[in-house]
C-alpha cells in the first residue's frame, strides 16, 4: 500500500533514518504578528531547547522548527544563539520528515493522519498536566474552556512526558490514546534568564540584604496546581515566628484577585496583610522581579514539581524555598501542605543562606548542568525513544 507522494506507507520513517540519521519536526505557534512570545510561557521555551536537544544529536540528520500557528515567522529574538534557524510550514518539508513531536501547537486530526500515513511516526509531548486542568474544567462556572479537546486520540503512536504529570496524568492518557507513554526528563537553559539578566546589568542575582528580606512568590493563580495560598501562610508563619527576618511580601498574579470574595478574605485574614507586610501585585516577567524586588522566593506545588521558575531561581542563587519532591536536594525543602514548617524552614535559610552561598551556588551549577539540553545522557535518552518510535509498527 502506497501513501501520499507514492511512499509505502509505514516504512518511510525507519528506511529515511537508516540511510543518515532521522529527520524530526517539533512544532512551534508563531502569534499573529510573527513574535514567538518566549517569554509568555515555559512551553515555548521549551520548543526551543527540544530543538537544541535534537541538533545536538548524533543520530538526527535535521531538525525542523515547524510552524502551526496564527503568523509567519519574522525572525529569533538576538541574543538567543538561533539565528538562521528556519520556522516552516509542515507542508514545506513532509518529504524529509520521520518524526514529528507535537509540543508547541497541535496540528488538526486530518492532517496528522496523512503525516502518519507517509509513514511519519507521530509524537505527543505531554509537558503540562491536561488531567487536573480537565477536573478544574468540569467544576468552574462557568466551565473552562481550556481543557483537553480529543480530536487526537487516533493521531499519535507515542506520547512523551515529563515527570511531575507521570503521577495523575500517564493513567489517564494510556487509557485514552490507548499508545505507551514514555517519560522524557525535563531540560532547561539559562538562556533566556541569563539574556535578560544582561539587560538588567548587576540587579540580577543574589546579595545578602542589610535587613529582612524581600519575599517573591510568583504562582501563576490559574489552576490549582499552582496558587499563591500555600506560599502566602509560609511566610505568614515565617513571620509570625521573627517579623525582623521577613521584611515585605510581594505576591505576583494576584492584583486582578484583590477585590474576589475568597481571596480578599483569605488575605485579609493574615497578620502579615494587616502589618502592611504583604502586598497584591500585578503579573511580572520572572527575572524584573527578581532582580527588583526579592531577596527570596517562596513556592508551593500540587502535582507539579517541576518548574522553569525554580531554575531561574536557583541559577540566580536566591533561596528558593518550595515543596518539590523532585528538588529536594536543592534550594530550602518543606514537605507537601506543611505551611508552619515552611514557615521554619524559611526561618533557618535565612540564618544560613549567606554561609553557604557558595556550596549552594556549586550544587545549582550542577543542577543546571544535567538539565541542559546538550547534556549526553539528555540527548541519549531521546535518541533512544526515537529509535523506539521508528522500530515499532506504526499503529492501525
Amino acid at each position: 500500500m502506497s501513501g501520499p507522494g507514492g511512499r509505502k506507507a509505514g516504512t518511510h520513517a525507519a528506511i529515511s533514518a537508516r540511510a543518515g540519521g532521522y529527520a524530526i519536526g517539533i512544532t512551534i505557534f508563531i502569534n499573529k504578528d510573527g513574535e514567538l512570545g518566549l517569554y509568555e510561557n515555559g512551553l515555548r521555551q521549551n520548543v526551543v531547547f527540544l530543538y537544541q536537544l535534537f541538533a545536538a544529536a548524533p543520530g538526527c540528520r535535521r531538525v525542523h522548527l515547524l510552524n502551526h500557528g496564527d503568523g509567519e515567522f519574522v525572525g529569533w529574538p538576538p541574543d538567543l544563539g538561533m539565528d538562521g534557524v528556519p520556522v516552516v510550514r509542515t507542508a514545506t518539508v513532509a518529504d524529509d520528515l520521520d518524526v514529528i513531536v507535537i509540543i508547541g501547537a497541535s496540528i488538526e486530526a486530518d492532517e496528522l493522519k496523512a503525516l502518519r500515513a507517509r509513514g511519519i511516526r507521530v509524537v505527543g509531548y505531554k509537558g503540562g498536566n491536561g488531567a487536573v486542568i480537565s477536573l478544574e474544567a468540569i467544576t468552574a462556572s462557568p466551565v473552562r474552556g481550556d481543557a483537553e479537546r480529543y480530536f487526537d486520540i487516533d493521531c499519535y503512536d507515542v506520547l512523551w512526558m515529563t515527570p511531575q504529570h507521570l503521577h495523575t496524568y500517564a493513567g489517564w492518557c494510556r487509557t485514552l490514546y490507548r499508545v505507551p507513554v514514555e517519560p522524557v526528563p525535563q531540560v532547561w537553559a539559562p538562556t533566556f534568564i541569563d539574556n535578560r539578566a544582561v539587560k538588567l546589568g548587576d540587579r540580577f542575582g543574589y546579595r545578602p540584604a542589610a535587613a529582612g528580606w524581600r519575599i517573591g512568590i510568583m504562582e501563576p493563580n490559574i489552576t490549582v496546581m499552582k496558587t499563591s495560598h500555600m506560599a502566602m501562610l509560609v511566610c505568614e508563619a515565617a513571620w509570625r515566628g521573627e517579623p525582623d527576618a521577613v521584611r515585605e511580601v510581594y505576591v505576583s498574579n494576584t492584583a486582578k484577585h484583590r477585590e474576589q470574595p475568597h481571596f480578599l478574605s483569605f488575605a485579609s485574614a493574615l497578620r502579615a496583610t494587616k502589618a502592611g507586610v504583604m502586598s497584591f501585585e500585578p503579573r511580572f516577567v520572572s527575572a524584573d522581579f527578581l532582580a527588583n524586588y526579592c531577596d527570596a522566593v517562596v513556592t508551593h506545588h500540587w502535582q507539579n514539581g517541576l518548574n522553569y521558575l525554580y531554575y531561574e531561581v536557583l541559577h540566580g542563587g536566591y533561596p528558593l524555598v518550595h515543596n518539590s519532591e523532585f528538588l529536594r536536594d536543592y534550594g530550602y525543602y518543606y514537605p507537601d501542605f506543611a505551611a508552619d514548617v515552611g514557615g521554619e524552614v524559611l526561618l533557618a535559610a535565612f540564618h544560613s543562606h549567606d554561609a553557604n552561598l557558595a556550596a549552594y551556588r556549586a550544587a545549582n551549577a550542577g543542577l543546571v548542568t544535567r538539565l541542559a539540553p546538550d547534556e549526553p545522557v539528555n540527548v541519549g535518552l531521546h535518541e533512544r525513544l526515537v529509535e523506539q518510535v521508528l522500530a515499532a509498527p506504526p499503529r492501525n
